[in-house]
């Protein structure tokens, strides 16, 4: 699979574009990170995002934010999932606060202004491919 990087920042992976990947810089100390992107699907098929790897992690996995109940209140959680799907023609936001890919099992703590390699793999109809991106960090 071909990755091109524009000058827009836009990264292309057949028919997934990939725009504004960053990496959360974190304290020396930690043990996880987490990407964030806009995942763009322009197929007629919908596709997945099941995970990946990094040089710098042991352990690279989507991650969905919850809400339920409790005691009448809202509360807001996180929970492992095994791919984000991607429907045909539609984007998927990952952000802070809400859905993002874990960096876990640190084996180097990225910096800020560092560029860190993160391989996705994506799947379509029934097809398994990966994706190599260069993240910048901040």
């Amino acid at each position: 699979m071909a990755v091109l990087l524009a000058a827009s920042g836009i990264l292309s992976a057949g028919d997934v574009k990939i725009e504004d990947p960053w990496i959360r810089a974190v304290p020396p100390t930690s043990k996880a990170t987490a990407a964030f992107m806009t995942i763009i699907n322009t197929s007629d098929k919908p596709v997945t995002i099941s995970g990946g790897s990094s040089p710098v992690a042991a352990d690279v996995r989507p991650m969905i934010t919850t809400k339920s109940q409790v005691d009448g209140r809202e509360v807001m959680g996180m929970e492992f999932v095994d791919s984000f799907p991607v429907a045909a023609g539609k984007k998927r936001v990952l952000e802070p606060g809400g859905d993002h890919i874990m960096l876990m099992k640190l084996k180097s703590v990225p910096k800020a202004g560092a560029v860190v390699p993160l391989t996705l793999t994506i799947e379509s109809g029934g097809e398994k491919e990966t994706v190599t991106l260069n993240v910048p960090v901040r």
